[in-house]
């Protein structure tokens, strides 16, 4: 069809023009958010509702969807953010202003290797 490549390639911009753009910067910004949403959790789980380390990996390995081990290299990399939270003793309800979208309500839901078993295949 004539004329066909100029119309799609003036209304789809090239994946690599994308990325020249600035791209990369934005993806980071929300990996940051996610870690720094994940470290609210951690500190949640952790502190407010007395989780253990490893039930704690759980919940957030559940929430969102990375294994145990991954999430322990990014809460190292917040462990400053994480640290902050414990010294203001930021509670519930300030999470829950910040992350609405998150459970804040204290009731623990009760998650087992068995429950997903290809999101928990570690040892």
């Amino acid at each position: 069809m004539k004329g066909k490549n100029s119309l799609y390639n003036n209304l789809v911009p090239n994946s690599l023009e994308v990325l020249d753009s600035g791209e990369r910067s934005q993806r980071n910004t929300y990996l940051n958010q996610r870690t720094d949403a994940m470290a609210c959790r951690y500190y949640y789980h952790a502190t407010i509702c007395r989780l253990r380390y490893d039930d704690c990996l759980l919940h957030l390995a559940a929430e969102f969807f990375l294994e145990p081990d991954t999430i322990i290299g990014y809460l190292k990399k917040r462990q400053g953010y994480c640290n902050n939270l414990v010294t203001k003793q930021i509670t519930a309800l300030e999470l829950r202003k910040k992350y609405p979208f998150f459970d804040w309500s204290g009731r623990i839901r009760t998650i087992t290797k068995t429950d997903s078993p290809n999101l928990f295949n570690y040892q």
